[in-house]
């Protein structure tokens, strides 16, 4: 987090002359956000127009809507970035993290996609994706599939239905963003999940579907208003506990809740300090705080004169004064084993984890084991980009502290010669006949 407090002050060390720097100006003088030196950000939606007052409070940015495939592209070949570039380069001018928000949803996708093919359906949700991570390429966070359960796309059917998975239209999505994105941070999100320990279970099923593949880096609840604001904190917790074990970091994503001035101050101070000391918890992000532009009314924190409501004075004080441990996407130190050998001496294998490339070694011809020590978290992949005619990489295991996964257990192989094909098989194989990966779950 030390970016956030280096750019600003750097910015703003500048006269503010010019277009250039127009934006920051208008972000006032440089301030100390309520997150600052925690190891989780607090952050929030940017709409049209960044708020005078947004880096006053935060340190983390989340388009509200204009990164919602229906609002980029509503007439199909006509993309409209300009929202989505004002809060991307507002991110980047104040080093904050930007999440996108979002892919995949059934909601706000373009009215054009139903009419349709599957191929084409398919071939315009690659696209999407494609043309947003070559335009927004230093993306930290993607919510690659909005409310899976709830809201799912439309189109799934073309990204192959519920398949052998049951969700295979999801493990597409994320395989094509993770080709597209490779060093984004993927998330899934969805409501509801932090108070219905049903619809938990269930989304744990899809969440661990993706952790098997090494194609998911932390997991989002929305938290809005109507599943927090008459929720007990121990019910909360169960929750937030039990959706732990899944083994990804959880993003609060989307946090809100409402009443009159006293009303939501009591729920703030019921909820929030669960959420922002869990240890699972990695991020927060609240939806929206300014009367007037919230999504729901009675949501807001500052009122349109900038005075702030009670609810804020308390999460200000809250946040700042409150010591935290752990938390954020990283986490402690792991001790990372790759054991491997290649065929001639000349292979060489990389390690990927979140989509970032942390150590390539060039392999012995005999089996040896290759180390390195990280703070990451996310998916883990170990990717072969070298390929020759034969058999090329032999992977015995990946183990993280000691915990052996087996190669020939996974079932991520996109590099292994199976039926006919590159990856056409069960996936299932220490061997990386082709230019792919294995992947070892999560971190």
């Amino acid at each position: 987090m030390s970016t956030s407090q280096f750019f600003p002050a750097l910015k703003r060390a500048i006269a503010c002359t010019g277009v250039a720097l127009g934006l920051l100006c208008a972000a006032g003088s440089a301030h100390a956000q309520l997150a600052t030196g925690k190891p989780k950000f607090l952050g929030n939606i940017i709409a049209g127009s960044v708020p005078q007052s947004f880096n006053t409070y935060w340190n983390q940015v989340t388009p509200e809507n204009s990164g919602k495939w229906g609002s980029v592209e509503a007439q199909r070949n006509q993309m409209n970035w300009g929202p989505l570039d004002t809060a991307y380069n507002y991110a980047r001018a104040n080093g904050f993290p930007f999440k996108q928000h979002t892919f995949v949803w059934g909601a706000q996708e373009p009215g054009w996609i139903g009419s349709l093919g599957a191929s084409q359906q398919a071939y315009e949700v690659e696209e999407f994706m494609r043309l947003y991570c070559q335009r927004y390429p230093q993306t930290q966070y993607i919510d690659v599939v909005n409310e899976p359960i709830s809201q799912p796309a439309s189109y799934r059917n073309a990204l192959g239905g519920a398949g052998s998975t049951g969700w295979d239209w999801i493990v597409w999505s994320f395989q094509k963003a993770r080709q597209h994105c490779p060093t984004a941070k993927l998330l899934l999100n969805e409501y509801g999940i932090i108070n219905d320990a049903t619809k938990l279970n269930r989304y744990k099923g899809i969440v661990n579907i993706l952790k098997a593949r090494g194609l998911i880096d932390g997991v989002g609840i929305q938290a809005h208003y109507f599943s927090m604001d008459n929720l007990s904190a121990a019910t909360m917790k169960a929750n937030l506990d039990s959706l732990a074990q899944a083994g990804v970091p959880i993003f609060v994503s989307e946090l809100d809740m409402t009443g009159d001035d006293s009303t939501q101050l009591a729920r703030y101070q019921r909820l929030f300090p669960g959420l922002w000391t869990h240890p699972g918890v990695a991020h927060v992000t609240l939806w929206g705080y300014i009367e007037g532009q919230t999504w729901v009314a009675n949501s807001h924190l500052v009122r349109r004169d900038g005075s702030e409501r009670p609810a804020m004075a308390w999460l200000k004080n809250y946040v700042r004064t409150t010591q935290i441990g752990g938390g954020g996407d990283g986490g402690t130190s792991k001790a990372i084993v790759v054991r491997a050998r290649g065929t001639t001496g000349q292979e060489s294998v990389t390690l990927r984890i979140g989509g970032t490339a942390v150590r390539t070694w060039t392999l012995s011809t005999t089996m040896t084991s290759y180390t390195i020590n990280t703070t990451l978290s996310g998916g883990s992949t170990l990717e072969f980009t070298n390929d020759a005619t034969g058999r090329d990489v032999q992977v015995d295991y990946l183990s993280v502290n000691g915990s052996v996964r087996q190669a020939e257990a996974q079932t991520y192989n996109t590099g292994v010669y199976q039926n006919g094909a590159c990856g056409g098989g069960s996936g299932r194989s220490e061997w990386l006949h082709c230019n792919g990966a294995i992947g070892f779950g999560a971190l």
